[in-house]
């Protein structure tokens, strides 16, 4: 008896399409014959799968799809912590599992013929490709398309697809950004100091140490200062350049411009996005809160027997209830509204419409929220002009008055 995996998921594959794997086996003809798919996670054996050859007409397979156990073990990893510039790294943006074949003969199973190891990211394949990261714009040849997946351009860079050559920031707040580290070796972090003539006044460098492949960034003003181990951003700092090098190699730069706003509240939206990344969107200008009562309550009679008599008022002067209100629930929303963007970011911003994680940030709190918008028209400089970027979300967190 023999097994041969003969084929399985390219690297960095995503754990949200179908992880294919397909093997064959010198006893495939044999009656009362199945493929005996184990599959463990974390040393442990999740799920074992057996599975009749599909017949084609190059000969017998056992066909299976992992991706339904793989994804299950995903977990929100927004852990941001500290005070410097990493603030989390670690390997959660993929989940890592191994695929062991056998096979059952006639009710006598054999497992671990053949096995392999895999990972499998948290992203979401885009519907034609990486527009603006594309090497060159080749011809998109279906046939392999699947198989080279646009993970693969973010390698050793920061998980985006924003414009990243002037983002507006307000002085104290943070900024999230998300780093994919996939080769090996010692990087160090990069702070350039920039006036208004964009001239570079300061440059500060140090080794840092990315023990994930998923790496947290916040690059506010304060982080920005411990790292480096003295003030060389205050609030009348006109901005700053972010970026990573691991020798020669430098990653994408992250060109930070800070702005005041001071007559409107701001709020920063974190979220997940197509690339498995965490980042932040401000919205820095008139931002509306509303809020949503939903009623429970029941009808009775205004005359009420109350000592042999029947009485509509109660002895402090006030009239009987006729609707008693028993819980009312509050759900609060907000209407934001970010600053100016450009085509790119517009496009950018579908993914946070589309994100299934959103935080608001309040006072260094993350409340969970919604996004209401369940359509999304993409907008082009060439016909929208200047266009600012509006969304309204749901927090998820509701209140509910008094119980009576």
């Amino acid at each position: 008896m023999a097994i041969t995996i003969t084929s399985s998921p390219a690297p960095y594959s995503s754990m949200h399409e179908n992880l294919w794997f397909v093997s064959s086996s010198t006893n495939s003809g044999t009656t009362n014959f199945k493929f005996v798919y184990d599959v463990y996670i974390n040393g442990s054996q999740v799920i074992r799968s057996k599975v009749f050859p599909a017949p084609s007409a190059e000969g017998s397979y056992g066909v299976f799809n992992a991706s339904p156990m793989v994804r299950s073990f995903v977990t929100n990893y927004f852990e941001p912590s500290g005070n410097s510039i990493l603030v989390a790294s670690n390997d959660k943006i993929k989940v890592d599992y191994q695929i062991r074949v056998g096979e059952e003969v006639s009710g006598v199973t054999t497992t671990n013929l053949a096995s392999g190891s895999y990972s499998a990211y948290n992203f979401v394949p885009p519907l034609f490709a990486d527009v603006f990261f594309m090497e060159s714009q080749t011809y998109l040849d279906l046939a392999t398309y699947y198989s080279s997946l646009q993970l693969e351009n973010f390698k050793d860079n920061f998980l985006t697809e924003r414009d990243l050559s002037n983002i507006a920031i307000e002085y104290g707040n943070n900024f999230y950004a998300s780093f994919l580290k996939i080769t090996s070796g010692t990087y160090s972090a990069w702070v350039e100091v920039v006036n208004e003539s964009e001239a570079v006044t300061s440059t500060v460098s140090g080794n840092i140490t990315l023990s994930g492949q998923f790496n947290l960034f916040n690059l506010e003003a304060s982080h920005i200062n411990t790292f480096a181990g003295s003030t060389i951003i205050n609030a009348n700092t006109y901005g700053y350049n972010f970026y990573l090098k691991r020798g020669t190699t430098q990653s994408r730069v992250i060109k930070l411009r800070q702005k005041c706003y001071p007559k409107f509240q701001q709020y920063n939206l974190q979220f997940l996005n197509r690339l498995g990344g965490w980042e932040t969107k401000s919205f820095t200008l008139v931002n509306k809160r509303s809020s949503e009562f939903e009623r429970t309550s029941y009808r009775r009679n205004d005359w009420q027997l109350v000592g042999g008599q029947m009485k509509n008022s109660d002895g402090y002067n006030k009239f009987n209830e006729t609707t008693f209100n028993y819980a009312i629930q509050h759900k609060d929303k907000y209407k934001l509204t970010s600053d100016w963007v450009t085509e790119q970011d517009y496009s950018w911003l579908a993914q946070l419409v589309s994100s299934p994680i959103v935080y608001m940030e309040v006072l260094g709190a993350y409340f969970p929220v919604t996004i209401s918008a369940t359509n999304y028209d993409y907008k082009l400089e060439s016909a929208d002009k200047l266009f600012n970027f509006e969304i309204e979300i749901e927090v998820g967190r509701y209140l509910t008055s008094q119980f009576r």
